[in-house]
């Protein structure tokens, strides 16, 4: 995974120039994240197990349920075989909500390659929880298990 960390920085630095030119207006909510997650033994996605993810997300939630951001995330996932892919999801995020709870959840459309020389998937719908300790995508309509993180940060201000 230290690989992905050069882009993860990348996307990272454009998703808080983003979040810094889009100022705060009442009733707004920041939400980033940058980092690495891990899931517990016996997640899939569409045949293959996944181990975790690297992932990076800028978004401003609006009070009215409106919300403008981007999602990257690249779930490590291991074939039948042993080989190692990755699913990357690439997301544009229309809506959201701070919950009760402290966390937020927001979604949008996404594309997704599934890293096995395959076309990537457009327009599948995504929804994403984050809390401090992790996050849990729904893809489509797979609901995949929560991730813990493991290195990085998710802030929402």
């Amino acid at each position: 995974m230290k690989t992905r960390l050069v882009p993860l920085a990348i996307f990272l630095a454009v998703a808080l120039t983003f979040l810094t030119l889009h100022a705060s207006a009442g009733g707004e909510t920041d939400v980033s994240g940058a980092g690495e997650a891990s899931f517990a033994d016996g997640a899939t996605y569409n045949g293959l197990s996944l181990s975790g993810s690297t992932f990076g997300f800028g978004v401003t939630l609006a009070g009215d349920g409106t919300a403008v951001g981007n999602l990257d995330i690249a779930l490590v996932a291991h074939s039948p075989l042993g080989g190692e892919q990755e699913i990357v999801v690439v997301g544009d995020v229309r809506g959201g909500r701070l919950n009760v709870d402290g966390s937020a959840t927001f979604g949008g459309m996404a594309t997704v390659d599934l890293g096995d020389g395959t076309l990537p998937a457009g327009d599948v719908p995504f929804t994403l929880t984050v809390t401090a300790q992790g996050l849990q995508l729904l893809l489509g309509t797979t609901q995949l298990p929560a991730q813990s993180l493991d290195l990085g940060g998710i802030s929402i201000d």
